[in-house]
């Protein structure tokens, strides 16, 4: 048995939500776990949660969440089409029996779960075989900044994750539930453009972001304070378009595209 896992070249993106919705336009979709609890208010008020941004692409979307004030509160919003359910029964509920779908999203959610395997194969009983795509996103075990905080003794982990999730675990896992991996993406939270993008934020921020009064009474040491802190973002992006150009599996999450074998 070979524990060394070649790692593919695979695209980067930036960011997770937009990518994945760009994919589900004009197409049926459900959503799983579609509230996004613990930040569905300020999302929501920002125009960032994912369930309202798949709704302005997909054809038809339906939701489902084990979060029934989450649900409630959605619908309150005007959402349809939503069920308080179980991700891991979703065999058996019934709204979703005799109904079909071109893209399942199943997007920061196994990290989540008590039993991943379970939850894969109720998924794949609601996949039309080789039509239906499942797509999948994780938090990726070896992110940049989950590395660097283990120097300082830090495991930095969303509170609720029950696993880490890296190229290889995913991929097997997906695998061995019986799909078929189509696309793989890493994706990242952050640019990795060095120069123009930063030298334009840098003047833009210092041009409009005080009147001339106060611009006249800055002082050196707080224009100091900004360049050092550029100059630490310039090192941070150098280092990750090293790294990046090394392997992509640096990033801050990995998205895989898959489909139940069949015509």
């Amino acid at each position: 048995m070979n524990p060394y896992i070649s790692l593919p070249k695979v695209p980067i993106v930036i960011g997770r939500q937009d990518f994945v919705v760009s994919r589900c336009r004009g197409k049926k979709v459900l959503h799983l776990g579609c509230v996004d609890s613990g930040s569905l208010h300020e999302r929501f008020l920002r125009g960032e949660l994912m369930h309202q941004k798949l709704a302005e692409v997909a054809a038809e979307l339906w939701g489902i969440d084990i979060d029934a004030d989450g649900i409630s509160f959605l619908r309150s919003q005007g959402f349809d089409n939503l069920v308080v359910g179980d991700v891991c029964s979703l065999d058996k509920i019934p709204e979703f029996q005799e109904r079909s779908f071109d893209i399942i999203v199943a997007s920061e959610i196994i990290e989540h779960l008590m039993n991943p395997g379970l939850f894969l194969n109720a998924v794949e009983k609601l996949m039309i075989p080789g039509h239906t795509e499942l797509i999948v996103t994780v938090p990726n075990a070896f992110r940049i900044s989950t590395l660097i905080q283990l120097w300082y003794g830090v495991e930095y982990i969303h509170p609720d994750h029950n696993y880490w999730f890296s190229y290889a675990t995913v991929t097997g896992l997906l695998r061995k539930a019986g799909f078929e991996i189509k696309e793989i993406y890493v994706y990242s939270f952050e640019s990795t453009k060095i120069l123009s993008e930063l030298v334009s934020k840098f003047f833009r921020r210092k041009n409009t972001r005080m009147t001339p009064r106060l611009k006249a009474e800055s002082s050196s040491f707080t224009s100091r304070v900004q360049i050092i802190g550029y100059l630490k973002l310039l090192l941070r992006r150098l280092v990750m378009r090293v790294l990046y150009k090394r392997t992509p599996f640096w990033g801050d999450g990995i998205i895989v595209f898959v489909r139940k074998p069949g015509k």
